[in-house]
């Protein structure tokens, strides 16, 4: 294998799930392979990209047209608009790359790529970095992933769980399939010393503004009961996202004063100040803010969806909501509260847990699983 090319199916703006292939590209250059990058035209170009084209890695942006018919689909029916593939895809068909990488924000975002390696003779796999309960392919594109992900060299998940419902929601086995890991943000040996303030605790959501994924608005509704707004307890949001607008809007609806809104921040840094790690998702992969609170030594507080039991034993590292409503968030954050005084004991089994579960460098270790390619 000489040439590889990358392509990221996920259209909403560069997040987490996009730093493993972003990083296996530059891994793969630096090894004088031939490197293509085609991802969807971001409303905001973030600067990883930027890097990409300073190191000569030839970067495409797959959702783009011809100026003409972009021009038409303005005044034509959907029905009737040019598709995109065919101007979007050629760069790759130019590259002929030996295998393609096909990432995808969910598991099923990339079935047209795949579809035009397959129209193309390319090899190819894919990743799939989340699966939704609530989301599920209509019967026409059941059938092309029922099709597909046979037809790749192997099927990439974050987590066991991502990859049991992919294959309930296509209704077969998926054979060609491992568990990979995405890189995270703290370093692996990481010793933080455990925040010395235990008169006042810090929770810390690390997740980005997205009502529907990481559910804010159902920790919202637990922290506005009474009991939690006489607690000492603190809960500081970091991230942004296409609902942080509305974050906003519904702490200051539900007037929670003990919410602070932080933004982005390095994870060590937050790590020092926080206790324990609150997420009230209705859906994920495996969050890189749980790896990172465990690698951290902080005890956490997850809702049982996705790959979040594969890194949690309730009680043991962390606390498990039984599902994403507020009834069962509130049930989970009680049982850790009643045992506030354990969260350092519970954070160290954490931090020795995760470590036997995620490898030191998960971009080397893709890295090598790609290699061994034929």
């Amino acid at each position: 294998m000489k040439r590889i090319a990358f392509i990221s199916s996920n259209k909403s703006e560069w997040g987490g799930s996009e730093y493993l292939w972003y990083k296996t590209a530059l891994k793969f250059s630096e090894n004088n392979f031939d490197v293509l990058v085609s991802v969807p035209r971001w409303k905001i170009i973030p600067g990883q990209l930027e890097d990409l084209r300073r190191k000569s890695i030839p970067l495409y942006f797959n959702t783009d047209s011809s100026s003409f018919k972009k021009l038409f689909n303005r005044f034509l029916p959907s029905s009737m608009q040019f598709d995109y593939r065919n101007d979007g895809y050629e760069s790759i068909k130019k590259f002929s790359p030996d295998l393609t990488v096909i990432n995808q924000g969910g598991n099923t975002g990339g079935a047209d790529i795949m579809e035009y390696c397959i129209s193309e003779g390319l090899k190819f796999v894919t990743i799939s970095q989340a699966a939704n309960e609530a989301k599920w392919p209509d019967d026409k594109l059941n059938k092309k992933l029922s099709e597909f992900f046979p037809r790749s060299e192997m099927n990439y998940f974050v987590s066991k769980a991502n990859l049991n419902l992919t294959q309930i929601q296509t209704g077969q086995d998926i054979l060609n399939s491992e568990i990979i890991f995405n890189p995270f943000n703290v370093s692996y040996n990481v010793n933080l010393p455990y925040p010395d303030d235990t008169e006042n605790y810090n929770m810390a959501n690390v997740a980005r503004h997205e009502f529907y994924a990481k559910g804010q608005d159902i920790l919202f509704q637990v922290l506005n009961e009474k009991k939690w707004r006489e607690r000492n307890l603190t809960v500081n949001l970091f991230g942004k996202g296409e609902h942080s607008y509305q974050v906003k809007k519904l702490k200051d609806y539900f007037k929670l004063d003990k919410i602070n809104i932080k933004g982005h921040k390095d994870p060590e840094e937050i790590w020092k100040e926080n206790h324990a790690l609150i997420l009230s998702s209705r859906y994920e992969g495996l969050p890189l803010a749980l790896v990172e609170a465990m690698l951290c030594r902080r005890v956490s507080v997850v809702t049982d969806v996705s790959g979040n039991r594969e890194a949690v034993t309730d009680g043991i590292n962390g606390f498990l909501a039984a599902a994403a409503v507020p009834s069962l968030l509130d049930e989970a954050m009680e049982r850790a509260w009643n045992r506030r005084n354990e969260w350092k004991q519970l954070g160290e089994a954490a931090g020795k847990d995760i470590r036997k579960k995620i490898p030191e460098d998960p971009v080397e270790y893709f890295y090598k699983k790609l290699r061994a390619i034929d």
